[in-house]
């Protein structure tokens, strides 16, 4: 009788603890996260970055004195213009491609309005309806919806405007902050460290952090690789293809694929039909073999590189991004998987710290 109340008591406090820490994971990414965000992003660059320059630099005469910190800066402003070069340089490739979809648009909607009227005459025959009816009830539909798209966007032109004027000032801002931030913590972290392992809080903290580093980054090394290997894949099958924007498409498929709520099926799928309607079976044959690369890349990688050093589980990681867009809109796609890693990791913990 005993041990059954222990057992229930034991229950218990996990349940209150999962509770607590789900609620106060949510409160603090709702409500101190957008607060905080350029320090937070300063933090993880400063505990990732940090230990390979001194790796690097320890036994030389620039870890010392003034020379270190002239060199922390030059390294925090070359690590920050790296990020924003290869930015801005994908930035640039993608308007560019864009730029040339928006000039080819009326040779690409031909293409589709001759494939829908050709799959609804189609559908005509096997319906044994008088041809053209199909198409004329969806190209009304369409129209319909193109007008009233483009009726509702016009007002909200001024005012989206106004409001992405205001949040690039904010966003440059933010970047400013979490530059300068970087180079302090950066300068200082040798100093924060031994002042937070001074105290048993401290220590505590510490510890929790660097083995949610240690787990974001088993996770994050095994999904860019993943990524990786499916973007080469689908890059050289678009290419093959002949299709004209293969470095588009090809990453596109990659980061698609990376997110288990959707997958690479999610485009290669739906363009392999399009080329089966359009009787090119060796193009839409290519990416079908593309689309089974990329399930056979992820099913063999990511259990061995993942597994039991994350401890997530495909259905696990669904269900966190799924309630983080629920909870935080599209950056839940991030943060919920995030928050259950770094709410397992408190949660063993705590447990740990009870037992002692």
């Amino acid at each position: 009788m005993e041990k059954k109340k222990l057992q229930i008591e034991g229950t218990v406090k996990k349940v209150i603890v999962s509770a607590a820490l789900a609620g106060g994971i949510y409160l603090v990414f709702r409500y101190l996260l957008p607060l905080v965000l350029p320090f937070v992003i300063a933090g993880v660059v400063s505990i990732l970055y940090y230990p390979i320059l001194r790796k690097m630099c320890k036994n030389t005469g620039i870890w010392s004195g003034k020379k270190k910190k002239w060199f922390l800066v030059f390294a925090v402003l070359l690590f920050y213009l790296v990020i924003f070069l290869l930015i801005g340089l994908l930035g640039g490739y993608l308007f560019g491609q864009g730029q040339s979809i928006i000039l080819n648009f009326p040779f690409y909607q031909a293409k589709i309005i001759y494939l829908v009227k050709c799959c609804c005459c189609q559908m005509d025959d096997i319906l044994r309806m008088e041809e053209g009816v199909s198409f004329a009830y969806i190209e009304g539909v369409m129209g319909t919806i193109w007008s009233d798209s483009v009726n509702g966007m016009l007002p909200k032109v001024t005012v989206y405007s106004v409001q992405m004027a205001s949040k690039m000032f904010g966003m440059l801002f933010g970047i400013i902050i979490t530059v300068i931030a970087t180079f302090f913590m950066i300068q200082d972290y040798d100093e924060i460290r031994e002042k937070m392992l001074q105290s048993e809080i401290g220590k505590n903290i510490c510890r929790v952090i660097t083995k949610c580093k240690d787990t974001l980054k088993v996770y994050v090394k095994a999904q860019g690789l993943i990524m990786l290997l499916d973007g080469i894949l689908c890059t050289l099958a678009f290419l093959l293809i002949g299709q004209p924007y293969f470095l588009v498409f090809g990453p596109l498929v990659a980061i698609v694929d990376a997110l288990p709520v959707l997958g690479a099926g999610l485009i290669l799928l739906p363009y392999t039909v399009i080329l089966l309607l359009k009787k090119e079976i060796g193009k839409a044959c290519v990416l079908l073999f593309a689309y089974l690369g990329c399930l056979l890349v992820r099913q063999i990688t990511e259990p061995k590189m993942v597994g039991n050093q994350i401890g997530m589980r495909p259905l696990y990681t669904i269900i966190s991004m799924y309630a983080g867009v629920r909870l935080f809109g599209i950056y839940g796609f991030l943060l919920g998987p995030v928050g259950v890693l770094i709410g397992k990791e408190l949660y063993t913990f705590f447990l740990a710290k009870q037992n002692e």
